[in-house]
């Protein structure tokens, strides 16, 4: 789906300066799914908290959804292809995950979690972190240190404790979220590990973790309005595979010694 169809369907939503913001970045689409909120914001000589509320009259749960949407509208085929139904579109995000998860090693992962003293958890919006808790909950199960993160400001507190015996779990969307890339950043002078879980596409946290893995997630239209929208079913998928591999890991070990 186009942005101009997103617009064209939210319009009594809009104000006068949404519509503003809305004309550069419709003349400036190339430039502005590069764009950090704050770099936007400042190019249209707004508040962020005016771009973030834009976001979410289009139907986005933030600036990270609306830019990784305008990143793959750039791409020459459609984002949102009408002639799969959306149980479709479900089972190819389940499947590509699992295909995916199927031809990576996850064998240092595995020794990682092994090694590690301490699981730290961190999940950039609410969907993700229901997936992330589940992780918890069952890695506690084979006796592993998890501890989640519930928001930013623990995250930062935390920071200090964490060491290089411990590793990271981040799981996000976009793989852009702005408040998120100092702590990386930090992760990665103390050389502590970190995992970065993202939809697919070249994104900061896979370039700057020390491991990554891709979760699918595809755009799908819903209710009267056709929103568009995604489900991480992929990420639970995922995460549900790490379990699994780490059981089976343990089990091998214990089995050896």
């Amino acid at each position: 789906m186009k942005l101009q169809i997103l617009i064209h369907q939210h319009q009594s939503d809009l104000s006068i300066l949404d519509r503003e913001i809305l004309a550069y970045i419709l003349k400036n689409e190339g430039a502005v799914s590069k764009l950090n909120i704050i770099d936007l914001a400042e190019r249209v000589h707004v508040s962020k908290s005016s771009i973030l509320r834009l976001t979410k009259k289009l139907g986005f749960s933030g600036y990270s959804e609306f830019k990784y949407f305008m990143r793959h509208q750039q791409s020459t085929e459609p984002l949102i292809r009408p002639d799969k139904s959306i149980f479709d579109k479900q089972m190819d995000d389940i499947l590509a995950t699992l295909n995916y998860m199927k031809k990576v090693d996850l064998s240092v992962i595995n020794q990682l979690f092994d090694a590690s003293k301490t699981i730290y958890c961190y999940a950039t919006g609410f969907s993700q972190k229901k997936a992330i808790e589940e992780f918890s909950k069952m890695m506690l199960s084979m006796e592993k240190r998890v501890i989640v993160l519930p928001n930013k400001t623990e995250f930062d507190m935390v920071m200090p404790m964490i060491s290089a015996e411990d590793c990271v779990i981040i799981a996000s969307l976009s793989g852009e979220t702005e408040t998120i890339k100092e702590n990386i950043s930090t992760f990665s002078i103390r050389h502590i590990p970190v995992l970065s879980l993202t939809a697919p596409g070249d994104n900061y946290f896979a370039r700057h973790t020390t491991y990554h893995l891709t979760y699918f997630c595809d755009f799908f239209q819903i209710g009267p309005k056709k929103i568009p929208s995604q489900s991480l079913i992929g990420l639970h998928c995922l995460v549900d595979y790490l379990i699994r591999s780490y059981g089976e890991f343990t089990l091998k070990e214990s089995e050896y010694d």
